[in-house]
């Protein structure tokens, strides 16, 4: 049986659904979760306000979402720092942080389809330029092809912002059929483009079988969770001199 009745996948388009119960669900499916991302030594979190770890706020979607999402990214200390380094002064007193500001991987229930997906929006523009400089690096560019060939071939990529599958999207084989991702990445704008690499399933794909749903996700989340690493800015893997460097050439060209 599906994860989520078939009524629950309704939400939040039909009023009469109980979101409490999704919510519940999500974090059932959070419980089970979190202990083996820490098992496999993965640096992933959720939101740290414990009524906040499910919510209706999707990276994939500046706008009001239609969803229902459990949400992964860096951790508070880090992404407080990231978002001081955005200029962004306030997080120290509120303790709130805007997840559109990071990459993250997020599992997402929409009326259409049941999706976990890697999202990187045009709020995350830190992550964004550190992500367009490591590319400069024909070395960190063939890295990140080899990843890209390492997922199943129904993975979904793209550039598109909405919790709805595009038909913009491109598969896997679409992207490393000869220099198609080179040219696609060439044309990847940061503070103006989404990056989005997932999995979406019908409601009724046997994936999402309650007896299998939980191994689903966190082999997707284990997929996923190199290419997140990859481009996640830190100390260690800080590229924004070559998109500093990348930006001056740029600005000199179309001077």
């Amino acid at each position: 049986m599906f994860y989520f009745t078939n009524e629950q996948a309704t939400i939040p388009t039909n009023p009469g659904v109980d979101v409490q119960r999704i919510t519940s669900k999500f974090m059932d499916l959070h419980t089970a979760l979190l202990p083996r991302v820490r098992n496999h030594n993965l640096d992933l979190h959720p939101r740290w306000q414990k009524t906040s770890i499910v919510s209706q706020k999707s990276a994939a979607s500046l706008d009001q979402s239609d969803s229902v999402v459990l949400t992964y990214f860096r951790s508070q200390e880090q992404a407080e720092m990231v978002e001081r380094l955005m200029g962004k002064e306030t997080i120290g007193v509120s303790k709130e942080v805007d997840t559109y500001c990071h990459p993250v991987i997020e599992m997402r229930l929409t009326p259409e389809h049941f999706v976990i997906e890697l999202v990187l929006s045009p709020k995350a523009w830190w992550d964004q330029q550190n992500f367009i400089g490591k590319l400069d690096l024909p070395q960190h560019r063939a890295t990140f092809r080899t990843l890209l060939r390492s997922l199943d071939r129904d993975y979904r990529l793209g550039f598109w912002g909405g919790t709805h599958l595009s038909d913009m999207h491109l598969t896997v084989n679409h992207l490393l059929y000869g220099r198609v991702l080179d040219e696609w990445m060439n044309t990847f704008s940061d503070r103006q483009d989404w990056l989005r690499i997932g999995k979406w399933y019908s409601h009724e794909d046997q994936q999402l079988d309650d007896k299998v749903i939980q191994n689903e996700m966190f082999n997707a989340i284990q997929a996923l969770y190199p290419i997140y690493n990859f481009i996640l800015w830190t100390s260690n893997n800080n590229f924004h001199d070559f998109y500093q460097k990348r930006t001056k050439i740029s600005t000199r060209v179309h001077a």
